[in-house]
């Protein structure tokens, strides 16, 4: 399974709009992931219209009709792993540790946003993933996910 995975997009308040080649990139896997931060539901609306399968969580600075429409947290099976993800809040130190007191089941990965920085890092058992921040760089990441292999390659708009 070929994943996009996104976060902090920040529309329209830090990013105008969303750009016509992301969308594009959204037809073209199997699989829409976003970390929240979308700010507002058409943004929401768009990139899931775009999407094949699309899942995805709000964030803090989302507008409360996107808090509405989507989770603050999933956990989910996906080929051979356990994968959750939740946008974060709060200081950058000990994230990921407040993110992972959040889920009752431990997942194999757990795509996050907030920082604003790529992460691809362990905590205990868990993998840690991070896009970036969409708004500041144009960062997002492309995961392969066969059986329980997580290739991951992160890359810029």
């Amino acid at each position: 399974m070929n994943i996009l995975l996104i976060s902090d997009l920040h529309v329209p308040t830090r990013l105008a709009t969303l750009p016509k080649e992301l969308l594009h990139l959204a037809q073209k896997v199997d699989s829409v992931f976003v970390a929240g931060d979308f700010v507002d539901l058409q943004t929401v609306l768009a990139l899931q219209n775009a999407s094949r399968q699309f899942y995805a969580v709000h964030g803090n600075m989302d507008d409360i009709e996107v808090k509405d429409y989507l989770p603050s947290k999933m956990l989910f099976q996906i080929e051979q792993l356990k994968i959750g993800m939740c946008h974060g809040w709060g200081s950058p130190q000990q994230i990921r540790e407040r993110i992972l007191s959040t889920i009752h089941e431990k997942p194999d990965i757990l795509f996050y946003g907030h920082t604003h920085k790529i992460d691809d890092s362990f905590l205990g058992s868990v993998r840690f993933i991070n896009p970036g921040s969409f708004c500041d760089d144009r960062s997002f990441a492309l995961v392969e996910l066969c059986g329980n292999q997580v290739k991951i390659e992160f890359k810029r708009l």
